[in-house]
C-alpha cells in the first residue's frame, strides 16, 4: 500500500504566507516575516507528517529521510547565504558554494557530537527505524544548519569571524540540549520508549532555539566582545525556553499511567507554545544590523 506524507500542501501554504508577510509588513518587521516563514516551513511539515509516520514508517525509508534532511539543511544554508550573506557573498556562486561545503562539514561534525546526547542517525533512524528519533534528529539537523547559516549573515573582515559566530550559536544550541538531557532525560523517551510526542517536542524546541540563537549572532562584525555581548542580550530567551521545557518534558513523557501519550496534546500543543514565544521575540528584535533591504 502506497502512503504519501502530506508535505506538499503545507509547502504551498507557507509560500503564500511568506509572500503576504514580506509584502504586508514594514521593513522593521522583515525579520519576523523570515522567522514566521522558517517556523512554518520547518515545524509544520513535521507536525503534519507525524500522524502518518506513526502508521507509515515501514513505507517511509529512513535512509531517504536522513538524506532528505541533510540535503534540505544544505539548501537552507545556501539560500540564506545567497539572499542575506555579506555583500561579497550574496549572489556569488563560488562563495556560496564554498561556505555551503563548510556547512556540510559542520553538519557532519555536529551529528557526531549529537550522538553523545543519546540519539544517532545511524543507530536510531537507519537501524532501528525509530519514528520519534526521525522527528527529533530531523529537527536537530535543520537547527544546526540555521545556527551555522546565521553566523554567516552580516559584514565582517574575514571568514574567521563567521566561524566564531557560527560556533557560538551552535555551541549554545548543543549546550541547551545537554541541559535538557540532564534534567529531562529526553533521549530515553525517544530512543527507548519511541514516543513520537517527545520526538516532536524536541525537534520543535531545537528549531526555536536555533532561530533565537541564530538571530543573536547575526549582524555586522565589530569585535569578539561585542558579538558575545549581543549574543547574551538577544539570545537569553533560549535559556528561558529551556527552563520552561524541563518541567514540560518531565510531565509529558511516557509513564505507567500514560504509556502512549497522544501526540496532538503532548506534542503539538507544546510546540505551538514554543513557536509563539519565539515569533514574539523575533518580532521584538526586528531587523539585524546590516540586513539587506
Amino acid at each position: 500500500m502506497k502512503i504519501e506524507l502530506p508535505f506538499w500542501p503545507p509547502a504551498i501554504v507557507t509560500v503564500r504566507v511568506q509572500y503576504w508577510l514580506l509584502n504586508h509588513h514594514s521593513s522593521g518587521s522583515s525579520l519576523t516575516a523570515l522567522g514566521v516563514w522558517l517556523l512554518l516551513v520547518l515545524v509544520l511539515p513535521l507536525i503534519m507528517a507525524s500522524a502518518s509516520v506513526r502508521e507509515a514508517c515501514p513505507t517511509l525509508k529512513p535512509l531517504w529521510w536522513s538524506v532528505g534532511c541533510f540535503t534540505f539543511s544544505l539548501v537552507l544554508v545556501a539560500a540564506a547565504l545567497w539572499f542575506w550573506g555579506a555583500v561579497e557573498v550574496r549572489g556569488d556562486i563560488g562563495s556560496v558554494a564554498g561556505l555551503t561545503l563548510v556547512g556540510a562539514v559542520w553538519l557532519a561534525v555536529s551529528q557526531w557530537l549529537v550522538s553523545w546526547l543519546g540519539l544517532s542517525f545511524r543507530d536510531d533512524v537507519l537501524e532501528r527505524k525509530n519514528r520519534a528519533a526521525m522527528l527529533a534528529l530531523g529537527g536537530a539537523n535543520i537547527s544546526i544548519a540555521i545556527a551555522f547559516a546565521a553566523g554567516n549573515l552580516g559584514e565582517g573582515p574575514s571568514y574567521s569571524e563567521n566561524i566564531f559566530s557560527a560556533a557560538l550559536s551552535t555551541g549554545a544550541l548543543l549546550a541547551l540540549w545537554f541541559m535538557l538531557e540532564l534534567g529531562g532525560r529526553v533521549s530515553c523517551a525517544i530512543a527507548e520508549e519511541r514516543d513520537v510526542a517527545s520526538g516532536m517536542r524536541l525537534g520543535g524546541l531545537l528549531l526555536c532555539w536555533a532561530l533565537i540563537l541564530g538571530r543573536a549572532v547575526t549582524g555586522n562584525w565589530h569585535s569578539a566582545a561585542a558579538t558575545i555581548h549581543d549574543f547574551v542580550r538577544d539570545g537569553w530567551p533560549a535559556l528561558l525556553l529551556c527552563l520552561v521545557a524541563l518541567p514540560v518534558e518531565l510531565l509529558l513523557q511516557p509513564s505507567r499511567q500514560r504509556p502512549f501519550p497522544a501526540w496532538p496534546a503532548c506534542g503539538l500543543v507544546p510546540v505551538q507554545c514554543y513557536v509563539a514565544g519565539t515569533v514574539l521575540w523575533l518580532w521584538h528584535l526586528g531587523r539585524w544590523e546590516g540586513m539587506p533591504q
